[in-house]
């Protein structure tokens, strides 16, 4: 078969043209984002579904080769080389690391009444080996395990030690990874946006304690979204609508708050104005 060749006067093919402007629209994202240490904690113990798995991988090599600084924290640690390898046949740059390396994550005692119901282990970060993973292009992916105050290994629970790494190196976001859509209100529908102050007074007591401590702490936001899902990660991060729960420090999500009704108002004209 002939090639076939395209003049200028040739019309794009409309695909095309949708190709191009979602391609388009993710370029703010991109340019806000450059640079920006995100920290992902992957909850789901195995690989789920393999379109979801192959996705995960798919994603955080495409985040990473467009220039954001990532950090994942799988909690079935058994699987991190797997995820490493996958991550690596995409085109990334990842490496396996364990809190062991370097000493880079700590256990210590914490009191049991603010760890819920687990262990009362509580994680203390050393950011040197991630910051130079991140001066050499590499994406760690970290095995939850920590040297105990005895100086043996520790198991430490991943989410938190998602939180801990996330709060030491100021990251502009902390993205969970579960088996659940997003948050859930009363009647089991998705809450979209929230504050950190609305999160805390839905989370049982203790449950999530350490995802409201890195918003005070100075994380820029938390993610809850659905690992089940393919492409969840570049929905969340590159366009404009959530695919499961954001959570925002309370003075973001009052600024949030009051630019979406200043923008309803100006939508509906003067007959807005005139209700409120």
């Amino acid at each position: 078969m002939a090639p076939t060749h395209l003049t200028a006067a040739d019309p794009v093919r409309p695909f095309g043209k949708l190709q191009a402007r979602i391609l388009a629209e993710t370029l703010p994202y991109l340019r806000a984002y450059h640079s920006k240490i995100f920290v992902v904690d992957y909850g789901l113990r195995g690989t789920g579904d393999p379109a979801a798995w192959n996705s995960l991988g798919r994603d955080l090599a495409l985040l990473s080769l467009v220039g954001l600084r990532l950090v994942v924290v799988h909690r079935g640690g058994a699987l991190n080389g797997e995820l490493v390898s996958l991550i690596n046949r995409h085109g990334g740059r990842a490496v396996g690391v364990s809190g062991l390396d370097g000493g880079f994550l700590q256990a210590y005692a914490a009191p049991l009444a603010a760890m819920g119901d687990h262990a009362g282990e509580s994680v203390r970060v050393d950011p040197e080996l991630l910051q130079m993973y991140f001066g050499r292009g590499l994406l760690p992916v970290v095995r939850p395990l920590a040297t105990g105050p005895d100086g043996q290994a520790c198991p430490v629970d991943g989410g938190r030690t998602a939180a801990a790494i996330a709060t030491r190196l100021s990251a502009a976001k902390l993205i969970v990874m579960g088996d659940a859509p997003g948050i859930l209100g009363e009647r089991g529908r998705v809450l979209h946006r929230l504050s950190a102050s609305e999160f805390e007074a839905l989370a049982p007591m203790g449950e999530h304690r350490h995802l409201a401590e890195a918003l005070r702490a100075g994380v820029g936001a938390v993610h809850v979204v659905d690992a089940r899902r393919p492409e969840v990660l570049l929905l969340e991060i590159l366009t404009r609508d959530s695919q499961g729960s954001l959570v925002l420090p309370d003075p973001a999500a009052g600024v949030i708050a009051r630019s979406a009704q200043y923008l309803d108002l100006s939508q509906h004209g003067d007959e807005s104005h005139e209700t409120h």
